[in-house]
């Protein structure tokens, strides 16, 4: 899910990658694999830079609330551990 809002931000596959520290092809695989199983294409690629698409703009928003939902239940673990 962090692909697929680095790239809806970033606009770029390669810039998203390297936001994330993963290989290009890594971040394009993950995110084609995400839009096969949801049966929808989150980006338009044939647009430079990148844009998301309407039905991606939804799966964006939900997939970055997704992510602050697992971030605000792993903080209270993460703050354990460092005690």
């Amino acid at each position: 899910m962090q692909y697929v809002i680095s790239v809806a931000r970033l606009g770029s596959f390669s810039k998203a990658a390297d936001e994330c520290a993963a290989d290009q092809s890594t971040v394009s695989q993950q995110i084609k694999t995400f839009e096969d199983r949801m049966n929808v294409e989150i980006f338009d690629r044939t647009s430079i830079p990148i844009t998301v698409t309407p039905a991606g703009k939804e799966i964006v928003e939900q997939c970055e609330k997704i992510v602050v939902q697992v971030d605000e239940m792993i903080a209270p673990f993460k703050k354990k551990r460092l005690l």
